[in-house]
């Protein structure tokens, strides 16, 4: 079946729900949805703004038969130049305000606060700033939304998100259905989040309530640490490789190697931390795999560790 007939099909079975409710795009590249600015095109493209719209989605989706692929800031993500067959959902247009929450178990120490999966993680991270609650400042830096954040179990050396997460909000797969799944039942580990037929839409997380400027002064010096040490402002995927351990940091290992500074066509290994691939303008993902490809190479050859990458590679 062609993608024009595919793309009609979807759309007649989607029924009234509008252009503008979908986001519906054909032949859409995918390079204007990832951090690393590289990926062909989607054969079709949705980015649906509300949750209803988003169970209509998947299950015209299952209808026609097309594969799906979820992605959320694409900041953690390699998309193949081919780019990807079937339907690419984009959950970032997922969003409200966050919110205070009240669970029934607030209390003057803890204060739960809810927010879409699609929200931007340091718009949340803002947010509990200006309540005065502390639990999210380490986060400052970490891009993309809060969901991609939750399925990757994002932080720090000393930090990570499930920290603080008391529960999620989720569409279950199989049945299209919604459900909240406390934090007992969920499966978190080192930088991912075990997550099997569901589809992460919203969270609660609960936070601290202290001195506002106590937070801000951790928040910034996180900030300014990593604006130091990291090349945050340019087109990458943040760190590229797992820690093997905290004693052999994966940047460390990738420097002591030599490879600091290394580059294949467009692709290079920042010269400000080495777990960092940058896109310097013309990469293509084929040239950041091939880099890839020779780190592991290189820093297995010389010190026997395998590093495994936080970079998801999707698509053709």
């Amino acid at each position: 079946m062609t993608t024009d007939k595919k793309y009609k099909n979807f759309q007649a079975t989607l029924g009234l729900l509008s252009q503008a409710t979908l986001g519906l795009l054909s032949q859409e590249p995918l390079s204007k949805y990832t951090s690393f600015r590289v990926g062909g095109p989607a054969d079709l493209l949705a980015a649906p703004r509300d949750k209803q719209t988003l169970v209509a989605i998947l299950n015209a989706a299952r209808q026609e038969g097309l594969p799906v692929t979820i992605l959320g800031g694409g900041t953690n993500t390699l998309v193949s130049d081919k780019g990807i067959k079937g339907l690419v959902i984009i959950l970032k247009e997922l969003k409200s305000v966050p919110c205070i929450f009240d669970t029934g178990s607030n209390t003057e120490d803890r204060k739960t606060i809810r927010a879409d999966a699609g929200e931007r993680l340091s718009t949340v991270c803002q947010f509990a700033m200006d309540q005065g609650l502390a639990g999210l400042e380490f986060a400052a830096g970490i891009p993309g939304t809060l969901g991609g954040a939750l399925m990757m179990n994002a932080g720090t050396a000393a930090w990570e998100i499930s920290q603080v997460v008391t529960a999620l909000e989720v569409i279950d797969t199989k049945t299209l259905t919604f459900k909240t799944i406390k934090r007992k039942n969920l499966a978190f580990s080192y930088r991912q989040l075990a997550a099997v037929d569901i589809l992460i839409v919203g969270a609660h997380l609960s936070l601290t309530p202290t001195d506002p400027a106590g937070i801000k002064k951790r928040f910034d010096q996180t900030l300014k640490t990593k604006k130091t040490t990291q090349p945050i402002s340019l087109a990458s995927a943040g760190c590229f490789f797992k820690n093997p351990s905290s004693h052999a940091p994966a940047g460390k290992l990738i420097e002591d190697a030599g490879l600091k500074g290394k580059k294949i066509n467009g692709a290079q290994i920042s010269k400000r931390h080495a777990n960092f691939i940058i896109n310097t303008g013309n990469a293509k993902c084929e040239d950041i795999i091939a880099l890839k490809n020779l780190v592991q190479k290189t820093v297995f050859k010389k010190y026997n560790i395998k590093l495994e990458t936080e970079v998801k590679v999707t698509g053709e």
